[in-house]
């Protein structure tokens, strides 16, 4: 084999091995959040367990900053992970007769909404499927 035809393989066998890897850097992604081949996408329902009962877990699948606020009347507060309390109470254990929900779920996103009828007070979560990994990504609480 002669030396160009040589150079020319071993320039394509480089931008092979290299190219996979290149689209995720160049999307400047968050570690973590590239879809690893092969592997299936979480499934919400065992995520959502750990993520209200693991709080090492909950704090790593939240994207800070994290879109959304706290608003309390005038006050409006930035979610990070100094101010952020941890979330514990899953959307289908809320007390029905206190709080009404809402819930919307699709392939790759989830919302969920509370409120108390007669009150200015609510609160909207959304996950979304990134990668092959769930994440919180925003987060509202208010109460005008």
């Amino acid at each position: 084999m002669n030396n160009h035809c040589r150079h020319t393989l071993c320039f394509l066998l480089f931008f092979w091995v290299i190219l996979p890897f290149s689209n995720s850097f160049a999307q400047g992604k968050p570690k973590g959040m590239v879809k690893i081949q092969g592997t299936p996408p979480e499934e919400f329902p065992i995520f959502y367990e750990r993520f209200h009962s693991d709080s090492a877990f909950q704090m790593s699948r939240i994207i800070f900053p994290l879109q959304g606020l706290r608003q309390y009347g005038m006050e409006e507060i930035s979610w990070t992970a100094d101010n952020w309390e941890l979330m514990r109470t899953r959307i289908y254990q809320v007390d029905s007769r206190q709080f009404k929900t809402k819930i919307k779920h699709k392939k790759k996103y989830f919302e969920q909404t509370l409120w108390i009828e007669g009150t200015n007070f609510s609160s909207k979560r959304r996950f979304e499927l990134r990668g092959n990994r769930w994440f919180l990504v925003y987060a509202y609480e208010g109460s005008l």
